[in-house]
């Protein structure tokens, strides 16, 4: 779909960018690709993220499951998820014995808030 160069093409390389402040009260970020948006609110990935955080601990098991649900409510783009966990979630701290826990939620400092910060404004 990609045009020889200096004609138009439907393809654009501008991401979609928001910045806000992070705060101690984020427990995670998701980060995706139009392929997710186009199928869901992002009130709707955020409460299944948040299911499968208290459910498993597992941001890369979140970041499947996403896809999966935009499969299933039929995207037709491309999809990339990651699932970032910033702060703890309440619940997690205690995993069952049955299932160690992979990955482990914890706050950031204020640096490396700062960094992240800095990351995303493209300092």
């Amino acid at each position: 779909m990609k045009h020889q160069y200096g004609n138009s093409s439907p393809l654009i390389a501008d991401p979609d960018v928001q910045q806000v402040v992070l705060s101690e009260d984020d427990e995670f970020l998701i980060i995706g690709c139009d392929g997710i948006w186009d199928v869901m609110t992002s009130q709707y990935a955020v409460s299944l993220a948040r299911r499968g955080l208290r459910r498993h601990n597992d941001p890369h098991q979140c970041a499947r499951e996403l896809v999966a649900e935009a499969l299933r409510l039929n995207t037709t783009d491309n999809l990339t998820v990651i699932v970032v966990c910033l702060s703890s979630i309440a619940g997690l701290d205690s995993p069952s014995p049955s299932r160690p826990r992979r990955f482990r939620c914890c706050s950031l400092s204020e640096e490396a808030r700062n960094r992240l910060r800095s990351l995303l404004d493209g300092n």
